[in-house]
């Protein structure tokens, strides 16, 4: 439905902006859209977007907010724009001080927004997150033994305050579990459109400069489906997850925020990215190879990137190399 800005300029600004995201989620829908409609504080400006989904997901998006929110945004695409795009032009139209974002195939608990406001209200400018943990579900709805901290990280301790430290060594942020400062978000420039998920790189680049705080309960739940970005993309990369990778590492390793552990680590990441391209066959990867030659300095990274800057073709850059991963 289109934005009327003429009105929007008259009606008060909301404390929340909740943005839904769909990508092919028909079968989540109710459930997610019912669990923000159930939301104990009600003061929330609604945004729900589909990124050119291949089912009905646009049809009943549609008819829910006709029933229940026809107050609310919808950002229809025509095009898959992609995640990191969906979410800027989303953020165009935020009104709230605040910014609360669900994937439509997940889920809130009904005090999620009212408990994680309250408390950020009594934070400071410098505070741009309020994070909580998500139970972990599978497709049918049924909770998984492990909520979403432990399962991905085991050893974190769930810190506030400047946490970047923490997140370099691993994501544990659940997104859909989260409350951000909206100046916050413009503050360090919206999300990078270049990448194909939006969030570690999102929260590394708010913790480089405000603090975050840790609300100790559980306000969302997290569905693991077939399709999820854990299944798939991160399983079996594509080119253009390499690229992220790559992209995030080059944003950091010249940043003098990481310890020297961390600095190997995360060379390591750009060497095994800039060679899944290589792998893949993806043009790019002679930049990011050069790019892996500036921080790891061995020879067999030196020789690969020759090799692609020469045309010498995969197999016999292999032998030449002694790469075999």
């Amino acid at each position: 439905m289109p934005v009327d800005q003429a009105n929007l300029a008259n009606i008060p600004n909301p404390a929340v902006t909740v943005i839904a995201l769909c990508f092919t989620h028909a079968r989540f829908l109710h459930e997610c859209l019912n669990s923000i409609a159930a939301q104990t504080l009600q003061d929330f400006q609604l945004i729900v977007t589909d990124d050119c989904s291949k089912d009905n997901s646009a049809d009943l998006i549609q008819a829910w907010l006709s029933t229940h929110r026809p107050d609310a945004i919808f950002i229809r695409h025509t095009q898959n724009a992609g995640l990191c795009k969906t979410l800027n032009e989303a953020l165009l139209h935020a009104r709230g001080e605040f910014i609360s974002m669900i994937a439509t195939d997940d889920m809130w608990e009904s005090n999620k927004i009212e408990r994680q406001l309250e408390l950020m209200r009594r934070q400071s400018a410098n505070v741009a997150v309020i994070y909580a943990d998500a139970s972990c579900m599978d497709e049918a709805g049924q909770r998984q033994e492990k909520d979403f901290i432990e399962a991905h990280t085991p050893d974190c301790t769930r810190p506030s305050g400047r946490v970047f430290a923490e997140l370099a060594n691993r994501n544990f942020i659940p997104a859909m579990a989260t409350l951000i400062r909206r100046q916050a978000l413009i503050d360090v420039g919206g999300y990078d459109e270049r990448l194909t998920y939006e969030d570690y790189d999102m929260w590394l680049r708010l913790a480089a400069r405000y603090e975050f705080v840790y609300c100790p309960a559980t306000l969302a739940r997290y569905r693991i489906v077939a399709t999820s970005l854990v299944r798939t993309v991160f399983f079996k990369p594509t080119a253009q997850h390499h690229l992220t990778l790559c992209l995030i590492c080059q944003k950091w390793l010249d940043s003098g925020l990481l310890s020297s552990a961390q600095h190997k680590a995360w060379t390591e990441r750009l060497w095994s990215s800039a060679y899944g391209l290589y792998q893949l066959g993806d043009a790019r990867s002679k930049v990011w190879l050069w790019q892996a030659v500036r921080y790891t300095r061995r020879p067999r990274t030196l020789l690969l990137a020759l090799a692609c800057s020469l045309g010498v073709s995969r197999q016999l850059a292999k032998r030449l190399t002694g790469t075999t991963e």
